[in-house]
């Protein structure tokens, strides 16, 4: 069933239930009006007369009292309308019957088929019962069943042709959302938009869809930057590691001293590309965290990584100025980033040199003693892959800054770049601290 049809029967059934109980409604409270109507001109019958006393009915078809009598007989008056009939019982009494109207009591019955209404009422020694049929109450009702069934049919057919005139401009946008939903899904253009504005539910809808195409298109584009980029790099130490094994693989090619030498340039290329893997691998997890985040010491982490960086490594010297600082996050991810930061400075600075290392309410600062970084390289130096012209000539390939952004992005943080005033670079990576 389509939605459109949906809401049509939807429609239908809602004005159904309401017709349908709105009659049931008018019916009994007709029907009640009408048996109240005729109770209450049975009742009327006994308010001329007191039981035990004969009632006649002149030409005017009103009753009055007759005579009284010792010795009643039973017999029956028929109303001047034929509809009603007047029936006493007397019961055999030495004494006259006089008294007063007791309390009425209704019934309904069948008299050879007929309904028939009722009332009597019962004095000391005598009853009376009269009696009306309902025939014209239920031709009446029959009556009013059919106007209302014929009613509920034309309104449920009425609303149905509505509904549907009504569900087909209501639906029309989430028609063309799902025309263009299917368009898109079909040809893989993620650049196409649905187009949807407004603030309905189907518009936001829209917009959040365009809003998701947008992101998976990003997603795409920088997906394929990183393949490229990846297949780039990759491509020269394969191809040196290819010519340097196939040079050692001809024993009569090489002397002893330069197949050393040799090995130790394979040694160095395939380090070179464990490291190029790893970073490859940390920045295919993308800024989603892979693991559920915790509250953390960052000036635990901080340290730890110094200790690391301190026995790689032992031309520069590291000082730190760490403070206790709690944030939430994944500790792995941002250790790797600090040892990223560390890395970078302990390449740019001179052996001999300081490198400064702070932390203090969820930031880190590593400066180093390079050169710094020049003002049209600040914006790009945290960019995968991207490398100054300083920087080409030094092992790597552009990745571990670009891994700390990451990292920072993924903990809804920030990274930033300052050049020292005496010298040197000072790298950020901001986090949000708890307290």
């Amino acid at each position: 069933m389509t939605f459109r049809m949906r809401l049509t029967v939807l429609a239908a059934l809602a004005v159904a239930v309401a017709l349908v109980g709105a009659s049931v409604a008018v019916y009994y409270s007709y029907r009640r009006d009408l048996m109240r109507q005729v109770d209450g001109e049975l009742g009327s019958s006994f308010s001329v007369a007191p039981l035990d006393q004969m009632v006649t009915f002149g030409s005017n078809g009103r009753p009055t009292v007759a005579s009284t009598f010792r010795t009643p007989p039973t017999f029956r008056v028929v109303l001047p309308n034929s509809s009603t009939a007047l029936v006493v019982h007397a019961v055999p009494s030495a004494s006259v019957y006089t008294g007063s109207v007791g309390a009425l009591s209704y019934e309904t019955l069948s008299l050879g088929g007929v309904p028939t209404r009722q009332v009597a009422v019962h004095g000391k020694h005598s009853s009376v019962t009269v009696r009306r049929s309902l025939s014209d109450v239920d031709r009446s009702l029959a009556h009013l069943r059919w106007l209302l069934v014929f009613t509920c049919l034309g309104g449920i057919g009425v609303a149905a042709l509505l509904g549907t005139l009504v569900s087909g401009s209501a639906i029309a946008p989430l028609r063309r959302l799902t025309e263009a939903t299917e368009r898109i899904a079909a040809t893989g253009e993620l650049s196409a938009r649905t187009g949807g504005r407004g603030r309905d539910e189907v518009s936001r809808l829209s917009t959040q869809l365009d809003a998701l195409l947008a992101s998976l298109e990003r997603s795409l584009a920088t997906q394929r930057q990183l393949v490229a980029d990846a297949s780039h790099e990759l491509r020269t130490p394969l191809a040196t590691l290819r010519v340097n094994v196939g040079l050692l693989a001809d024993p009569d090619s090489l002397d002893a001293t330069e197949r050393a030498e040799l090995l130790a340039d394979v040694e160095e290329e395939l380090e070179a590309m464990t490291v190029l893997v790893g970073e490859l691998v940390e920045l295919a997890h993308g800024e989603e965290l892979d693991a559920e985040p915790t509250e953390f010491r960052l000036d635990d982490v901080v340290r730890s990584a110094v200790e690391r960086a301190a026995k790689r490594t032992q031309s520069v010297t590291f000082r730190t100025d760490v403070r206790p600082s709690k944030v939430v996050g994944i500790p792995e991810r941002v250790e790797r980033a600090v040892d990223n930061l560390l890395d970078n400075a302990r390449k740019w600075s001179p052996p001999g040199e300081t490198i400064d290392v702070s932390v203090r309410n969820g930031v880190v600062e590593v400066r180093d003693r390079g050169p710094g970084i020049a003002p049209e390289d600040e914006p790009l130096v945290f960019n995968r892959f991207y490398r100054s012209l300083d920087a080409r000539g030094t092992p790597g390939a552009g990745l571990g800054l670009a891994i700390v952004k990451q990292v920072a992005d993924a903990h809804n943080g920030s990274v930033g770049v300052d050049t020292a005033p005496d010298g040197g670079a000072i790298l950020r990576l901001s986090l949000l601290p708890i307290g």
